[in-house]
């Protein structure tokens, strides 16, 4: 049996709607450069300690963003020259030079290549090296599938397959084709993880573009590249990812699916499915072959994930609870709208119903990656926003709560450090643990090193660290002498992390100078939400004098927008008086949120 019965305390089917603990906010950036749009993945591609973005490929370019390391990003520089299009790019380091490298899918419709380009660990990349794959491409999953500690690549492909390609260090040779049926036209999309903590990858797969309801399927990794194949459900479009949601070591696996398809009417431009409903089904890794299944957001009313040259849907700790979000890049129920909507989890394992919204632009979704651009601990968004070849930057600026407990029994709850965020030395580790037998004992491990271990059952402690890449892992222990871990990857730098501001919905906010005073220059940071509207213009005046109108990419007319934006970020020189500040956040609707403060400047 796939499902085995999970000892945890959890909403059956979770319906009900649970307190979240804390509002997320972003600063919105609609950006203006202009790279062609296609995928996007993150990484610190140059080496400097700064998270970089790689996008590719709507100009037949793989374009490098080098990242400043305060949420800013340079200018795209080309880095490479590709045939046509790309979709699902992943970053690995893949043999082993200490450089970051970049895999996509290339070549367009119907294309069979998979493309491998090598970091040179300057922001620069070695020509693409072309790998043909049994059929048309669809999606590329990157995971250890041999047991060997090498990242290997998964395609997932156009009538079924699954091609395998292992990583020999300098080069990969294909080594099998696993085909999980559905025909010609059974586009598969893909991710991996490590579902039962064997230390190799599973990966879970759907089958897409044929008649619904289609399949979904786990690949249990045996340890050497072969796999045991369980069917998890049938469903319509769906799209999966791989995940930690419920404070253990293993990863869980997200089905995302459309749960009303009838259409009704038919948008102009839009394809199928015209009612929005969003469902959500999680199967939590258990350890063994085995999952517990539960369906944690139900009927949402928000268009469900697409794949769109890669996932639209991602996994972190997007408030600082400890507990796991889903956040989807979609469409709003207009289908006119597009943006980023992030699902809050609970202490239960359960979700908020309803996602708290951020919308950014009329064009469309489009890919989705994660990293802490601005290196202050929280984790930031990047979407491609699709056909214009846009980017669109959604800095995380939420208002941290107090840490969470799972009540799920044995857990682990880490809400410091949130996993592949950037920290100073030394490193706060803030972790609390639940189990339904007493807790004994809590650990920390640095780098496979004890270096904490006391009586409790939550702790707030520092630990010294050095500059570059650490896994932290948290482990508590309790009187039946088990023991239950969550794992944190994080990046120490030196440094300061760039300043962002909250902005509840509906609000604007001025958050520096954050003082009734200050020297000159003077740094000006407001930000505001404009809710479900589109930011058109984030304007600063001083004694009535507009100084700064960030207005994205988004155009008078309200008719278009590609990329709004909600924060102005501004350095003034003042001589000395007494200022009047004013912010002044537009939506398309011409409403304007206005956040105002007196400054005098010594």
């Amino acid at each position: 049996m796939l499902y085995q019965i999970l000892a945890i305390l959890f909403l059956a089917g979770t319906t009900a709607t649970l307190t979240a603990q804390s509002s997320v906010s972003f600063e919105m950036f609609g950006d203006t450069y202009t790279t062609g749009g296609g995928s996007v993945v993150t990484g610190d591609f140059n080496n400097d300690g700064k998270p970089d973005i790689v996008e590719c490929c709507g100009t037949n370019t793989l374009v490098f963003r080098a990242g400043n390391g305060d949420g800013t990003f340079q200018a795209p520089v080309n880095v490479a020259t590709v045939s046509k299009g790309a979709t699902s790019l992943v970053a690995a380091d893949f043999n082993g030079d200490g450089n970051l490298d970049v895999a996509g899918l290339t070549g367009g419709i119907g294309a069979t290549t998979l493309t491998v380009w090598y970091g040179n660990g300057n922001g620069t990349f070695q020509a693409g090296v072309n790998y043909t794959t049994t059929q048309t491409t669809d999606s590329l999953a990157v995971g250890n599938f041999f047991g060997d500690g090498h990242p290997d690549l998964a395609v997932g492909e156009g009538d079924g397959n699954i091609d395998l390609f292992r990583n020999e260090g300098s080069a990969f040779v294909f080594d099998k084709s696993i085909n999980l049926g559905g025909g010609a036209d059974a586009e598969v999309q893909l991710d991996a993880g490590d579902l039962n903590g064997t230390g190799v990858s599973d990966i879970v797969a759907a089958i897409m573009n044929i008649a619904p309801p289609t399949a979904t399927y786990v690949l249990w990794n045996n340890g050497s590249g072969t796999f045991t194949q369980d069917e998890l459900g049938t469903y319509t479009q769906p799209e999966v990812k791989m995940g930690y949601l419920n404070g253990d070591s293993m990863e869980d696996a997200i089905v995302a699916y459309t749960c009303n398809p009838t259409p009704n009417g038919s948008p102009a431009g839009k394809q199928p499915p015209y009612n929005p409903c969003a469902g959500f089904d999680v199967y939590y890794g258990q350890g063994g072959n085995s999952l517990y299944k539960a369906t944690v957001i139900a009927d949402s009313d928000a268009y469900a994930p697409s794949w769109n040259n890669g996932s639209t849907m991602s996994v972190a700790d997007v408030n600082g609870d400890g507990y796991g979000d889903i956040v989807v890049a979609t469409a709003l129920s207009n289908y006119s709208d597009f943006g980023v909507l992030v699902w809050l989890g609970n202490a239960n394992g359960s979700f908020q119903q309803t996602p708290e919204e951020f919308i950014s632009n009329t064009d469309s979704d489009g890919p989705l990656a994660m990293a802490d651009f601005n290196r202050d601990g929280m984790m930031d968004f990047v979407m491609d926003s699709g056909s214009d070849g846009n980017s669109e930057f959604f800095t995380n600026s939420t208002v941290r709560p107090a840490c969470g407990t799972y009540t799920i029994s044995p857990s682990v709850t880490v809400c410091q450090p949130v996993n592949y965020t950037y920290s100073p030395s030394p490193v706060k580790v803030e972790a609390n643990s639940y189990d339904t037998t007493k807790v004994t004992a809590m650990q920390e491990y640095e780098d496979g090193s004890l270096v904490y271990s006391e009586p409790v059952t939550s702790f707030d402690t520092t630990f010294t660290a050095s500059l570059g890449s650490h896994l932290f892992v948290t482990k508590g222990w309790d009187a039946s002498g088990r023991d239950f871990v969550a794992d944190r990857n994080i990046t120490v730098y030196s440094g300061t992390p760039g300043p962002v501001c909250p902005a509840t919905t509906d609000s604007a906010n001025i958050c520096l100078p954050s003082g009734a005073s200050s020297s000159s220059p003077v740094e000006i940071l407001a930000n505001g939400n404009t809710g479900t509207v589109i930011p058109t213009a984030a304007q600063l005046y001083i004694n009535g004098s507009l100084v700064a109108n960030n207005e994205g990419y988004c155009y008078p007319n309200g008719d278009s927008c590609t990329g709004g934006t909600t924060y102005v970020q501004t350095t003034q020189t003042l001589a000395s008086g007494t200022y009047s500040l004013v912010f002044k956040l537009w939506d398309a609707n011409g409403d304007v949120y206005t956040a105002t403060k007196t400054l005098t400047v010594d």
